[in-house]
Formats: structure tokens, C-alpha cells, sequence
């Protein structure tokens, strides 16, 4: 799969779970009852607060990941640039070579069908 479409994936689900934690889609409340779970000194309070800092907190972290994702694209791009760079600079020698060779042959051939003529 593309990153890029990876890294619109992920937008896309952000920005659905976001909408869900506004709406109060019964999948947010799993997701606070789970968040609960996982941390469960923290006091309860204003259900709306606590949604907003969860929703921050998955931004926050969302944004880590997308900007770590985004160091990773950039030094795939340079390595891929440099490959191909090395890629470039190989096939223009080995055309130069072909292209040698092949005139090394025309004057030899030239030669032989000279030296034929001659006898």
C-alpha cells in the first residue's frame, strides 16, 4: 500500500473518531471506558473535559506519529534518489562501453571488407 494513502487512512480515522467523541457515538463511550481502565487513579470528573483531553492526547500523539511518518518518507525519498542516481550514472557507462565496442567493431569490419576488396 502507498504511505501516502496510509498516512490519509489515518487522517481519515482521526477525524472520524474526533467527530464521534463530539457527537457522543457510543463508541466513544467504549473508548472512555477503556481509557478508564487503563488509568483507573484518575478521578472522575466532567465527562465533556475528559473527553477533550483524550481527544487531545490522540492528537498529540497522532501528530508524533505523523511527523515521525514523515521523517520516514524523507529519508526514503533521498535514499531512493541517490539509488537511482547510482542507477543513472551506471547505465550511462555501460551505454558509453556498448557504444565503443560497437564502433571498435564498425572499424574493424571496415578493415576486414578492406583488406578483402584489396586481394
Amino acid at each position: 500500500m502507498d504511505i501516502e494513502t496510509e498516512i490519509r487512512q489515518l487522517k481519515l480515522r482521526a477525524d472520524a473518531l474526533e467527530a464521534s467523541v463530539r457527537t457522543g457515538d457510543p463508541a466513544s463511550t467504549r473508548l472512555r471506558a477503556r481509557r478508564r481502565r487503563r488509568h483507573p487513579r484518575t478521578p472522575a470528573g466532567d465527562p465533556h473535559l475528559d473527553t477533550k483531553t483524550q481527544v487531545r492526547c490522540l492528537q498529540a500523539e497522532l501528530n508524533q506519529d505523523f511527523s515521525a511518518l514523515n521523517d520516514e518518507i524523507e529519508s526514503f525519498r533521498r535514499h531512493t534518489a541517490d539509488e537511482l542516481t547510482k542507477i543513472r550514472i551506471q547505465t550511462h557507462d555501460q551505454y558509453a562501453f556498448i557504444l565503443r565496442r560497437l564502433t571498435d567493431m564498425a572499424i574493424l569490419l571496415d578493415v576486414l571488407l578492406n583488406q578483402t576488396d584489396t586481394t
